[in-house]
């Protein structure tokens, strides 16, 4: 999303929108049919595998954001609980406190065995921590959506996630370069702007209200707007949220692992909210 300061200069958008168009759909239109058909046709485990990579690859780039010469987490580690993290969600007999327990003591662990001082210690756990519960954790009800003892609900209700936030994002980055005038938060992201935000979040309505017509026809249309809305809400937030580990660290994007996206925390950083929203709006409304 992009806008304009207060004496009319353009405020440069991160999306770089002219010249990495072509790469973002080349990368969503290969992107896109494998994650809707891994959801509607694939068994419930490829979800959780596929949600561990994407967690596990931006865990990676977490940790390389956060890292100083005076704080150096733990990649492997932020990797491996991050993937372990939503264990429970796929088995429920599995108490949810056991992997964050786990996590703990691989963390203290591999501190005290790989950072000789102590502050480099503390720093690394604290650190490591920090980006098991950033990205693993919230990546988890993912997971937790597809699991969900009611099948077909699981499916739809993951589908309708990944489309919200993906029209939601692109009408914000479109609608923002164009019109966008008003910074919506210039101290953490420049780029994004108030009109922007605005599209994304009708956006994200419309395609509640597109799913209610389309495959989800057992969801009211009130709940498809209202979901839409609060979802695109949630979604602005992670984005933000992602951003200000890139202001600190002085990076633009996280990674270069896809073409005209940046890197993998930057793809998912919308679902960081957006998933747990959802997850809960269903336990309490639509259940």
């Amino acid at each position: 999303m992009a806008g304009h300061t207060a004496s009319g200069q353009p405020v440069t958008s991160p999306a770089r929108p002219g010249a990495s168009i072509g790469k973002r759909l080349l990368t969503a239109a290969v992107g896109i049919p494998i994650l809707y058909f891994s959801i509607k046709a694939g068994p419930v485990w490829l979800t959780f595998v596929l949600v561990g990579a994407c967690a596990a690859l931006a865990s990676w780039e977490a940790c390389g954001l956060l890292t100083t010469p005076q704080r150096r987490p733990m990649s492997a580690i932020a990797m491996a609980g991050s993937v372990l993290l939503p264990a429970p969600f796929l088995v429920p007999s599995i108490p949810l406190a056991l992997p964050l327990v786990v996590v703990l003591a691989l963390t203290l662990a591999g501190s005290a065995a790989f950072r000789r001082e102590l502050p480099e210690q503390v720093e690394a756990s604290l650190a490591t921590v920090f980006v098991v519960i950033f990205v693993g954790f919230p990546l988890g009800f993912l997971t937790a959506l597809r699991a969900t003892p009611d099948e077909e609900m699981g499916r739809d209700l993951l589908v309708l996630l990944l489309v919200i936030v993906w029209l939601g994002d692109t009408a914000a980055m479109y609608v923002g370069s164009m019109i966008g005038r008003h910074r919506l938060a210039p101290r953490i992201s420049p780029g994004k702007s108030v009109e922007g935000a605005i599209a994304g979040i009708v956006a994200g309505s419309l395609a509640g209200l597109l799913a209610h017509f389309w495959w989800f026809h057992r969801l009211p249309i009130g709940h498809a707007l209202a979901i839409g809305a609060l979802v695109g809400c949630a979604g602005i937030a992670g984005d933000l949220a992602e951003s200000v580990l890139k202001r600190a660290a002085g990076a633009k994007d996280s990674s270069h692992l896809l073409p005209g996206h940046g890197g993998f925390l930057d793809r998912i950083d919308s679902l960081l909210f957006a998933g747990p929203v959802l997850y809960y709006y269903y336990q309490a409304l639509l259940r």
